[in-house]
């Protein structure tokens, strides 16, 4: 479990750089930076709850944020479609992984 919960936070991190990159780039119309840098501040808090195990805060303020970016990708399925299930997939991913604690997150609290 705890290497889908990396994988998740990866797959954020390189959805914010390519879709960074590509907003860069080419200029999509109605694309703007704002949402893959949250996506990179995001897989960036989520990677310090896992590397840094229990934290006392931490794991609460990894919820909030990933709580935050899933109603924002729910917005951005209204309004562009399905192309926003790209990113919330792995979001929602990182939602539920932050909610579940691990045996040993439990062991240690």
């Amino acid at each position: 479990m705890k290497y889908a919960d990396y994988a998740c936070a990866w797959m954020v991190l390189a959805l914010g750089i390519v879709r960074m990159v590509i907003t860069e780039m080419w200029h999509p119309p109605r694309a703007v930076l704002d949402t893959p840098l949250l996506w990179i501040l995001l897989a960036m808090l989520n990677l310090l709850r896992l590397g840094n195990g229990y934290v006392k805060g931490l794991r609460v303020f990894c919820i909030g944020a990933n709580v935050s970016v899933l109603a924002l990708e729910a917005v951005r399925f209204k309004m562009f479609g399905s192309s926003a299930l790209i990113a919330a997939v792995p979001i929602l991913g990182e939602t539920l992984f932050s909610i579940i604690r691990s045996s040993k997150d439990v062991a240690e609290s």
